[in-house]
């Protein structure tokens, strides 16, 4: 049955089950009790009623994941907010990805682009995984590969997690990572004894009512006293309201994803872990239940908060909740990692089924890099290339805009994504597993007062320092020292790629002096991009070739933009135009 028709018979049956009980009841008043029995159809009908609007509500769900499959998500307002909190208050290796190298790559954008998940641990765990690269542990890239695939593979198994995790919700926990791994400062709720005390006060107040107009007064002095005390508790702690809800929303979607009777695959390790943490943690969604009831109906809401002021239910409820937390912590950050996981890996795996072509990367533990057509996922009609380097530098030259930039780019990325959600958009990928640091962008800092050559000086001894043995480095530099004169910045490049290619590590560098590849012929292999002018101007293809470049474009290119012909003179035209004045 479609949805459509699910949507009829859901209304059919609420209309049907609505006017029997009308009947029911006023038949039942007016005429004889035994029209009373009217109810009993207007129940069933109430239950179809229900199981109709329940597998309606499935079929939709089912058909919005159906249509976000493999496309790329709406980035909203706030997307990104607090989305790095796990990786900023979780503790994190020495080889992840430093801000610089971030930058440099893009890596925000590509976030963007990878981030297909459905909710906001999710979001957390997938930006905590594309900053720390498994350098040195590829058994967790393999265990990652086979969850993906299962998700690219068996659809049911897919959407069993997904309809799980679209139930927790796009924001729910936004903070709970720093709530569980320390970074936010939250307190019980003060005086329990109090609360306690108060509570049992106003269960008892009602049987003050014998007393007449004076009973009145208690029960509302208990009111007042209590409303007191909630709303001073609420104002201290309200801002973790929302993180205690994402915790019991995630207890759920364990739970519901727990009573599935399948076969999990790959997937069977963690959740047979799930139900082992949810038995210790499915407190926290007793106590949520209670907790900032006013932000739901509108009527009832209301209602159940006037209730939960009087029985001070919020205010125990979320000390219990909190309890739970210092008590479950290790618990607690467990089960949103395994959550999270499955939604971010999903993602990837949505990820994948967007991209032209991509391929696994194949890791060697006797040096070599191989990339093949490998292309920048970000890019609208990508121009692929290939790298097949014999040494430990490759020197990359060529004209302005030529592609320089973005080829160290795509090779810094291929190596980070192979390393993180196992997936290179080329069509082979083999290479040792390497730690990665780069120095591509450029900027002044206005603030501390920095200079470009300062500033650039400062990235490039960070990779320096960062060199070690105990794993393999890839450095990716585009035009070293570009701050400064062109003699020292000559000198001081060959000295860096050099003692960089005589260390374990492989250096990709971009520049523009030619003289460099003469200079590093014997630690660094030379290739270039080249252009072409033609009528229509500039012309680029973007390929890479072997070689070191044999063509410069920066007058050309003025010539293109129109600038005034006395600029635009070819240099054996100088000393005509000294020789005017």
């Amino acid at each position: 049955m479609t949805r459509e028709q699910l949507t009829a018979v859901q209304y059919a049956f609420a209309l049907l089950g609505g006017g029997l009980a009308y009947a029911a009841l006023m038949l039942g008043r007016n005429v004889a009790v035994q029209y009373y029995c009217l109810f009993v159809p207007a129940l069933i009908c109430a239950g179809v009623g229900w199981a109709t609007y329940t597998r309606a509500r499935h079929l939709r769900g089912l058909a919005a994941l159906r249509a976000q499959w493999g496309s790329e998500k709406t980035i909203s307002a706030g997307m990104h907010e607090n989305v790095r909190d796990l990786f900023d208050a979780a503790p994190k290796p020495d080889h992840a990805v430093d801000e610089r190298t971030w930058a440099d790559l893009n890596m925000n954008l590509v976030f963007g682009q990878v981030d297909r998940t459905l909710t906001f641990p999710g979001r957390q765990v997938l930006y905590r995984i594309l900053r720390t690269p498994c350098v040195s542990d590829s058994r967790t890239l393999k265990e990652r590969a086979q969850i993906i695939c299962s998700f690219q593979q068996d659809q049911d198994l897919r959407e069993c997690v997904q309809l799980a995790l679209q139930r927790v919700g796009d924001r729910a926990g936004h903070n709970l990572a720093a709530l569980l791994w320390g970074a936010a400062v939250i307190q019980e709720p003060r005086n329990r004894v109090l609360h306690n005390l108060m509570f049992a006060v106003a269960v008892i107040s009602p049987a003050a009512l014998l007393l007449g107009l004076q009973g009145v007064q208690i029960i509302a002095l208990v009111f007042l006293a209590n409303m007191w005390m909630h709303y001073s508790e609420q104002k201290q702690n309200r801002g973790h309201f929302e993180s205690v809800k994402g915790a019991a929303a995630l207890v759920r979607c364990g739970e519901r994803l727990c009573r599935e009777e399948r076969d999990w695959g790959p997937l069977d390790g963690l959740v047979q872990e799930l139900r082992t943490l949810l038995p210790k943690v499915k407190g926290v969604a007793r106590a949520a239940g209670d907790i900032d009831v006013e932000s739901g109906d509108p009527f009832f809401g209301v209602l159940l908060q006037y209730v939960s002021i009087f029985y001070l239910r919020e205010v125990r409820s979320f000390a219990r909740a909190i309890r739970c937390f210092s008590q479950q912590r290790a618990d607690l950050q467990r089960l949103f990692e395994i959550i999270g996981t499955l939604d971010a890996l999903q993602a990837v795996a949505s990820y994948r089924e967007s991209l032209t072509y991509y391929c696994e990367p194949e890791f060697r533990t006797d040096g070599g890099f191989e990339l093949e057509e490998a292309y920048h996922p970000l890019l609208r009609d990508p121009v692929p290339n290939s790298m097949h380097p014999s040494k430990n530098g490759v020197l990359v030259t060529g004209s302005n805009m030529s592609g320089k930039s973005t080829f160290l780019r795509t090779v810094g990325l291929s190596v980070l994504m192979a390393e993180t959600i196992y997936t290179v958009c080329a069509s082979r990928y083999c290479a040792a597993q390497m730690r990665l640091m780069t120095s591509i962008g450029r900027a002044d800092n206005v603030v501390e007062g920095k200079s470009y050559y300062l500033e650039e000086a400062l990235a490039v001894l960070r990779v320096l320092r960062a060199l070690d043995d105990r794993h393999p480095m890839l450095c990716i530099f585009d035009e070293l020292y570009r701050g400064t004169n062109s003699e020292e910045r000559i000198t001081a490049s060959y000295r860096v790629i050099r003692y960089i290619a005589q260390r374990r590590a492989l250096v990709f560098a971009a520049t523009h002096d030619l003289e460099l590849t003469e200079m590093l012929a014997p630690f660094c292999e030379n290739v270039h991009f080249s252009e072409r002018v033609s009528d229509l101007g500039l012309e680029f293809d973007y390929k890479l070739k072997p070689g070191p470049a044999t063509t410069r474009n920066a007058i050309a290119l003025l010539r293109h933009l129109q600038y005034p012909e006395e600029i635009t003179l070819p240099a054996s035209a100088d000393q005509a135009v000294e020789g005017d004045w």
